[in-house]
């Protein structure tokens, strides 16, 4: 009897030690995760507004026709090379 109630508690420490571990885990994912996302939301504002004053200086310089089709292609770029990165079976570096 002695040798079961030594093993219950093994198990209990055992899974208290499991529950601690995972719970910082998966406090750590989540903190990567919100930083990720913020990451990804000042880097879209980053490119809105250099889209925006290219735009801007542009229009000073070009006719608007023309510097919407250049804002078009750069656009159009920027979304090729995002969509290129996004790519699965490429190798990456670290």
């Amino acid at each position: 009897m002695k040798d079961i109630t030594e093993l219950i508690i093994s198990f209990l420490g055992l899974l208290e030690a499991e529950g601690r571990l995972l719970r910082r885990n998966i406090l750590r994912t989540l903190r990567m995760a919100l930083l990720f996302a913020l990451g990804l939301l000042f880097g879209a504002a980053a490119l809105a507004f250099l889209v925006a004053a290219l735009y801007k200086a542009l229009s000073h310089v070009l006719h608007p026709v023309w510097v919407l089709c250049i804002m078009g292609a750069t656009c159009a770029c920027i979304a090729g090379g995002l969509l290129w990165m996004s790519l699965p079976g490429k190798k990456r570096t670290p």
